[in-house]
C-alpha cells in the first residue's frame, strides 16, 4: 500500500467514523416505530447531574451539546444555525434554570427544549 492509498483509508475511515457519530447524535429522524432512540453519551445524565457538576464537568456537558446542535443544524430543513447570535452564557442560562426546574429530566430533554425555545429565532442561511 502507497502513502496516498493510506491517506485515502484514513479519509474513508473518518467518513465511515463522522457518519456513525452523526447517526447516533441525530434523535429528530432516528426514532423506533413507537417514536423511542438511544440517547448516547451525558445525554443520558440527568439535569440534577448537570447541575451539580463543577466548571470542568459542565464543559463536557456543553461539548456533548455542541455535537447535539450541530447535528440538529445539519438534519433541520431551512436551519443554518439553530442557536444564531445566542451567546454560551445566554444558553448555559437557560440549561441552568430549565435543569433547576426539572432535575429529574435528562440532559437531553433539556437540549430538545433548549433547541424547541430557539427555533423562532434561529439563523435559515448563511446570509441571514
Amino acid at each position: 500500500m502507497n502513502i496516498h492509498s493510506c491517506h485515502l483509508v484514513k479519509a474513508i475511515n473518518m467518513r465511515f467514523i463522522f457518519t456513525i457519530c452523526l447517526t447516533i447524535s441525530t434523535t429528530v429522524f432516528a426514532a423506533d416505530m413507537a417514536g423511542r432512540y438511544l440517547i448516547s453519551g451525558l445525554g443520558k445524565d440527568s439535569c440534577y447531574s448537570y447541575v451539580d457538576a463543577d466548571e470542568v464537568g459542565r464543559s463536557y456537558y456543553l461539548t456533548w451539546l455542541s455535537g447535539y446542535i450541530t447535528s440538529h443544524n445539519y438534519h433541520s430543513d431551512k436551519t443554518y444555525s439553530i442557536v444564531n447570535n445566542k451567546s454560551i452564557e445566554d444558553i448555559e442560562t437557560w440549561l441552568r434554570d430549565y435543569c433547576y426546574a426539572n432535575m429529574d429530566n435528562k440532559f437531553e430533554e433539556a437540549a430538545k427544549n433548549l433547541l424547541r425555545s430557539l427555533e423562532y429565532f434561529k439563523k435559515k442561511n448563511y446570509y441571514d
